[in-house]
């Protein structure tokens, strides 16, 4: 399954309050749509701010816990009333405080890289997926428990779960998917350039598998960091906008390589080579008719990005009057990420949303 077609199907999801289980390779983003897309998807349906609690910044990946501290350790006690031997269970550290669980009735509870802990510690997670219970506390009623995991092929130290476990979520596999990528970079300001990049050559940017060789390779994470880099390295014109000319300086290659594999790289410099083949968005919103329209396709998919990045609501008719002029198939690309930008106020747009009422069928064929 797509990220956009996971964030679509979720509400559903959590209404069924299903233990859900997100299997896919190491990068592609199960972890953080969770916490920020699905998250405000649900906190605006709901009219409130879900509760999230679980992530790797919080240092609660699951290979690196016992089983105690999923359920809380077992305590020697005496009855208060009988005198008699018991015991009790301490509160898990995984466990919401009160305070954050009054303030959020409605949340996310996520096991991070659960198949990779081991059978012991996967074991202690079952009454949280069943019943969510952390020993003797349980989780409100509004809470949803979603486990994250690579697959075992990915070499990730993940193992085979309990089968105890799989039949009591329903596992869904995250497919590695540039157009959710790309619709997720264009709206979080990443550098034109490297989406183009991922656009062109999905399978350079995203591995579907982890290879066979030892040493970094590009993943969405790792993939966004070297783009992150790049932008820092760049940084702006003389007119304050992203300079499309990225540095391809040895130390620069060499630390891009660090994130996304030596092959990858060289394939990225190559195309950012292209970047004097572009237009200035000066240019475009004065005559859109007369910029510079690259020729080479490899150009253009540059030039639609540089116009996807600008896009406002006040310019965004003159950029897709420019778009109208580069080749049919990356018009669609550019009308799928315009109408996904600022909540679809874009195609607010009389020559944009004219373009999409002619090609329906073409934009809903990409998202589907």
């Amino acid at each position: 399954m797509r990220i956009l077609d996971l964030i679509k199907v979720f509400p559903d999801l959590y209404e069924s309050r299903t233990a859900v289980h997100l299997m896919g390779p190491p990068g592609v983003g199960k972890s953080d749509v969770l916490k920020y897309d699905i998250r405000a998807v649900l906190s605006q349906k709901y009219g409130e701010e879900f509760g999230f609690c679980g992530d790797a910044e919080e240092a609660w990946l699951l290979p690196t816990l016992d089983a105690p501290d999923i359920r809380g350790f077992l305590v020697p006690s005496k009855d208060p009333h009988t005198g008699e031997a018991t015991s009790y269970f301490t509160r898990s550290p995984l466990f919401p405080s009160e305070e954050y669980l009054k303030k959020h009735p409605r949340g996310i509870f996520v096991l991070d890289e659960r198949n990779a802990a081991d059978l012991l510690t996967q074991k202690a997670t079952a009454p949280i997926i069943l019943s969510k219970l952390f020993g003797t506390r349980q989780l409100p009623e509004g809470w949803m428990v979603v486990s994250c995991s690579n697959r075992i092929a990915d070499r990730a130290g993940a193992i085979r779960p309990p089968m105890q476990l799989t039949n009591r979520e329903c596992i869904i596999p995250i497919d590695v998917d540039v157009v959710s990528w790309a619709i997720w970079a264009e709206r979080n300001g990443i550098h034109p350039m490297p989406i183009a990049f991922a656009k062109k050559m999905p399978g350079a940017a995203f591995v579907d598998a982890v290879p066979a060789a030892d040493g970094p390779f590009s993943t969405a994470r790792s993939f966004t960091a070297a783009a992150k880099f790049l932008a820092i390295k760049a940084g702006l014109d003389k007119n304050g906008h992203v300079n499309m000319a990225l540095p391809s300086d040895p130390l620069t290659q060499q630390v891009v390589a660090g994130n996304v594999g030596d092959g990858t790289a060289a394939q990225m410099f190559a195309f950012f080579k292209l970047h004097d083949k572009l237009p200035d968005v000066e240019d475009i919103l004065k005559d859109p008719s007369k910029a510079l329209c690259p020729d080479q396709l490899d150009a253009a998919y540059a030039a639609v990005q540089l116009c996807i990045h600008y896009a406002k609501s006040d310019n965004v008719d003159k950029l897709w009057q420019y778009i109208e002029r580069l080749p049919r198939e990356l018009q669609v690309s550019a009308a799928v990420s315009l109408s996904g930008r600022t909540g679809g106020t874009l195609i607010n747009s009389k020559a944009l949303s004219a373009w999409i009422s002619k090609n329906r069928a073409l934009v809903i064929n990409v998202l589907n």
